[in-house]
């Protein structure tokens, strides 16, 4: 009895035994770490890269503002409140159903039949909500206020700051994963950074200096930072005399006062119109030149005063960045890149 006992024990030892071998002959299991999440950087204003969530929904991402937006389908009612945006949305393959309008800002051609919900600063939340969309695009400045709201009407809203060419990019990409046309995209943004390289590659080892003068019917003002057209400049290693004056109403601009530009006596001033370049010319007459110390300035001397167009300049040129580089470059150094044709 007892050696059948002890038979039986070495039996079953025996099995178990195989079965232990027989798994660990086996692959192992691969266990992945969880990936690490997306550090924010607090330099930046631009959106982070969208990504496709784990549990089903369309796609996540941060804005301008940090927030995390998570679109649970494909949006198919989009309403644009920013017109840095709009040209942009449109060349990556998206459509609107809405959008507000700016002074001086031509309404994409592409979005002719979308509906207006009243100025970029003046928003009809009525209209807005009477196209029912399911995802809101505006600008942080004038649309943060409407982020109360939209929520109670659980309608996402995007407050997305255009404000380099690192900006155009990041909201390209995510622009074109909502309209399903990530590839075309990204080819898009290879091609345009090309482009920019080719132009980049010429430029000399100087740093003219310059004034970048804004007009808006509200005002005139020069900037200091964060906008496209300083971005281009930087690019092209221009120096920006107004970059260490203090600020006005608005962080990225100082007011102008000719004295200060006399002072700082820049090789180049280029004008920016929020309107007609002939409303700008207007108000260039009535307001700068009448001054007689506007003639001292050395760029007045050497005639070069230039009024940038509002479609490479004022507004996001989104894929035709590098058209602005160039534009640029060829009023500053004619004899590499060829002067503007006039």
């Amino acid at each position: 009895m007892l050696l059948k006992r002890l038979g039986l024990i070495i039996a079953s030892i025996f099995v178990l035994s195989t079965i232990v071998m027989g798994c660990s002959a086996s692959k192992p299991t691969e266990i992945s770490s969880p990936k690490p999440a997306v550090t924010e950087q607090t330099t930046s204003t631009k959106p982070t890269p969208s990504t496709a969530p784990l549990n089903g929904d369309f796609i996540t991402f941060k804005d301008s503002t940090k927030q995390e937006i998570t679109l649970k389908d494909k949006p198919q009612r989009v309403i644009l409140l920013n017109t840095e945006v709009q040209e942009l949305f449109y060349q990556a393959g998206g459509k609107a159903v809405g959008l507000a309008t700016a002074p001086g800002i031509p309404v994409p051609e592409m979005a002719k039949d979308a509906a207006r919900v009243g100025t970029i600063n003046q928003v009809s939340l009525e209209k807005l909500m009477s196209l029912k969309p399911d995802l809101v695009i505006g600008q942080s400045m004038f649309h943060a206020s409407l982020k109360d709201s939209l929520a109670s009407s659980k309608v996402p809203l995007a407050l997305m700051d255009i404000k380099s060419y690192e900006d155009i990019k990041a909201a390209a990409e995510l622009f074109g994963k909502i309209a399903g046309k990530e590839a075309e995209t990204m080819a898009a943004l290879d091609q345009t950074e090309q482009n920019m390289q080719t132009v980049l590659s010429k430029l000399p080892q100087q740093s003219p200096k310059f004034a970048m003068i804004t007009i808006m019917p509200t005002g005139i003002s020069v900037q200091k930072n964060s906008t496209i057209s300083l971005d281009v400049a930087s690019r092209l290693k221009l120096k920006n005399v107004a970059e260490s004056l203090p600020s006005g109403r608005m962080p990225s601009s100082a007011p102008y006062s000719l004295e200060k530009l006399v002072e700082l006596d820049p090789d180049f001033v280029f004008f920016l119109v929020h309107g007609t370049e002939d409303y700008g010319k207007e108000k260039l007459k009535s307001d700068i030149e009448s001054n007689p110390a506007w003639k001292t300035l050395r760029a007045v001397k050497e005639n070069k005063i230039y009024f940038l167009p509002s479609s490479l300049f004022v507004t996001n040129p989104g894929f035709h960045f590098d058209q602005s580089l160039s534009y640029l470059a060829r009023l500053v150094y004619p004899d590499i890149y060829g002067s503007v044709a006039k």
